[in-house]
This record gives C-alpha cells, structure tokens and sequence, in this order.
C-alpha cells in the first residue's frame, strides 16, 4: 500500500493550521500541525515528513531559527516559508540562503499553494 505523503505545517493560528489540515487532507495527505517551533525537531525525528510550512513569526522564536535547526538535522525535508510578510527581498532571499524550498505568502489563493507545494515535491 502506497505511503500518504505527510505534511507538517507549523503555525501559532490555530484557524490556519485547521484550513490547511482540511485541505490537504481531502487531498489525501496527512497532516501533522503543531503551533510552536521548538516542537519541530522533535516531530521530524519521529515522524517521516515530506514537506514543511513553516511560519516565520511564532510565539517561541523565529521561524528562521526553526529552519536553521531543520536543516543541520536534515538538509532533505522541503521547507516552505508560509507567511503573512509580504515578498520582502531580503527576507526572500535570506529564507533561501537558509535552505528554504520556497517562500509563499498567506495571501495566495489556496490553489496556488497547492502549486507551490507540487511543484516542490516533482523535483
């Protein structure tokens, strides 16, 4: 039996976390949420996760500390910035620099972060 992809979404707002899980899980994934970034590693370490969204702004610290610790730990797991910044270039490019996978604003249309995320996953 084929394995559901597993997407871990890190976010403090606990309406986003709920419209990302019944999204993504009526497309077949599985959905592990979690509010606060120093959760993070601890979930990766136990569960095989395919891809994080991960919040920049988190009640316990940055998420781009989140994502510097996932990557010493694991330079494979695709991370998606998942914002309400708008495209700042710096922040962009610093999120990239950090070994992030992409960077998508809040304010896209769920369509399009479906994109973003398939997209990432082909390649």
């Amino acid at each position: 039996m084929d394995r559901k992809s597993t997407m871990l979404v890190v976010d403090d707002e606990m309406e986003i976390l709920k419209v990302l899980r019944e999204v993504f899980e009526l497309r077949g994934w599985n959905v592990i949420s979690t509010p606060t970034g120093t959760s993070v590693l601890s979930i990766i370490e136990k569960e095989r996760v395919d891809i994080i969204l991960l919040d920049i702004r988190l009640p316990d610290g940055s998420g781009l500390s989140v994502l510097k610790e996932i990557r010493k730990n694991d330079s494979s797991i695709p991370v998606i910035i998942y914002t309400a910044y708008g495209y700042e270039d710096e922040l962009v490019n610093e999120t990239i620099r950090l070994g992030a996978s992409g960077y998508v604003s809040k304010n896209v249309p769920i369509k399009e972060l479906i994109e973003v995320i398939n997209n990432i996953l082909v390649k």
